[in-house]
């Protein structure tokens, strides 16, 4: 597939995984309460730690089987897949012990309100065994992304999406809310590997996953990539759980609510620009490896200016709008989630483009020190958010987000990356900031103007809006797009 087919398919996935999750949020709160709904969210948020055995892993899958398909060394493909299925297996083991110790110390975890103790250790089993079963499937489902079939990945990711909000619909009710919950995210997953098992076997007739296939050669090989993106990883995982844990055991489950609420809208922008660099991974190694130095800079500045634009475009309409979207969406009484929205969409536009100098970083194969960076973003992270916490509530929070990743995205990963793939500091700068001053200006002015109508809380009115500002930056595309036309006319 082309970068922008891919790239197309991968949002168009987001696109209704994110819709499915804006119906879901307001329908599961209003249907099992916010204290119930807090539970969810506090046993999701220690479950999601589990990801942390998946060692990096998952991007190993991705590199080598592409490298071996792309080669046609099908035997060594087999092992590479084997041995990680083998290493998945063996956390999946893991997964589920830990599950079984956290259910039976659920009593000491806090105080659960009127919601059964068994109900919860049951939830947490069943999640348990659900991203057992996630960790078996993604070796399939890494296969079909190293084959770059990213249309069939994301029509199953859309589909499985679909599947999850007409079960909760049908079967969902107040008692018993969160077995419901996790029993519905346990079928799913099971179905939707089952297909991924399928697809990858259709891509590769030859895919074998055999214990004979197992070479002790091929595991270190993989270890020695993976140790870091494990370690990177794993500070990705922390900062993305570290918040709502600390504003749990801090402030209460149901504190956590609104900080959830912002922390939910800014993942759905996340969702769709970090597969920006998951289709430019792939790309900037084949560029790597032919010794086009000038070709991968420019990958890498396109991309990082694509993934400025949009962040840059959610952080403006946050600030505008960000107040009349989540009254729209979950109802009065949510003013926090405004502050720690803003906060939070400003750190995406630091960290969107710096997604991108990672992947171009791991395609050449320098995975050591940004690991690090990462790690010491994470360790600083949940400091401040405990010591702000204190004194700033979930607000102290976000800032504890913001201000590490401020700290070591430009002091320590960008002059990193600058200086590995020797890419000129200026050029990419005026490739990445540059081409998206103007859109986000009339952008800013177009939020400026409708905000002068004062547009009251409703979907008629959040959807207008976004429409307008989707033909501003539609509308810059298309004077770019014909000025470019334009010079290559008059070339000729």
């Amino acid at each position: 597939m082309s970068l922008i087919r891919s790239v197309a398919a991968k949002w168009l996935a987001h696109l209704v995984t994110m819709a499915v999750g804006f119906f879901l949020m307001p329908y599961v709160m209003r249907t099992i309460g916010e204290s119930g709904y807090g539970a969810w969210i506090f046993i999701n948020s220690i479950a999601g730690y589990s990801n942390l055995l998946y060692l990096g892993f998952g991007a190993t899958v991705c590199r080598f089987v592409a490298d071996c398909h792309a080669r046609g060394q099908l035997d060594r493909l087999n092992s590479v897949a084997s041995g990680v299925f083998a290493v998945f297996f063996g956390a999946a083991t893991v997964v589920c012990c830990v599950a079984v110790g956290v259910a039976a110390a659920v009593p000491w975890l806090g105080d659960w309100g009127a919601i059964p103790i068994s109900d919860i250790r049951i939830a947490l089993l069943l999640l348990g065994l659900n991203i057992a079963v996630g960790m078996l499937g993604s070796v399939y489902g890494g296969v079909l992304i190293a084959t770059q079939r990213f249309d069939l990945h994301s029509g199953i990711e859309a589909g499985i999406a679909l599947a999850r909000v007409a079960l909760t619909v049908i079967f969902l009710q107040q008692q018993h809310a969160l077995i419901t919950l996790s029993a519905i995210f346990l079928g799913v997953t099971v179905f939707e590997n089952l297909l991924l098992i399928w697809f990858a076997k259709r891509e590769i007739p030859t895919l074998s996953l055999r214990r004979r296939h197992i070479s002790r050669d091929t595991l270190r090989e993989c270890f020695s990539f993976s140790v870091f993106t494990a370690l990177r990883g794993m500070a990705v995982r922390i900062i993305h759980l570290t918040d709502v844990v600390v504003i749990g055991v801090m402030l209460g489950k149901d504190a956590a609510v609104p900080y959830y609420v912002a922390l939910r809208l800014v993942q759905m922008i996340h969702g769709p620009l970090e597969k920006i660099g998951d289709v430019v991974l792939p790309k900037a190694g084949e560029l790597h490896a032919r010794g086009e130095h000038r070709g991968l800079e420019s990958l890498c500045a396109r991309a990082m200016g694509l993934s400025f634009l949009f962040a840059g475009a959610f952080a403006t309409g946050s600030v505008y709008f960000g107040s009349l979207f989540i009254t729209t969406w979950m109802g009065p009484g949510l003013a926090e989630s405004y502050q720690v929205l803003v906060i939070l969409a400003a750190s995406q536009v630091i960290a969107q483009p710096m997604i991108i100098l990672r992947q171009t970083l791991m395609a050449v194969g320098d995975v050591r020190r940004p690991a690090y960076i990462d790690l010491a973003q994470a360790g600083l992270n949940l400091v401040l958010s405990i010591v702000l916490v204190r004194s700033w509530g979930i607000v102290g929070v976000a800032w504890g987000t913001l201000i590490p990743m401020v700290l070591c995205e430009f002091g320590f990963l960008l002059p990193h990356g600058l200086r590995t793939l020797a890419f000129r500091p200026w050029s990419l700068f005026l490739q990445t900031v540059t081409p998206s001053a103007a859109p986000l200006l009339l952008l800013a002015i177009y939020c400026e103007c409708v905000r002068q109508w004062a547009p009251q809380p409703g979907w008629t009115a959040v959807c207008s809006i976004a429409a307008g500002a989707g033909g501003v930056l539609a509308l810059c595309w298309a004077a770019s797009a014909w000025r470019i036309r334009s010079r290559m006319v008059a070339a000729h």
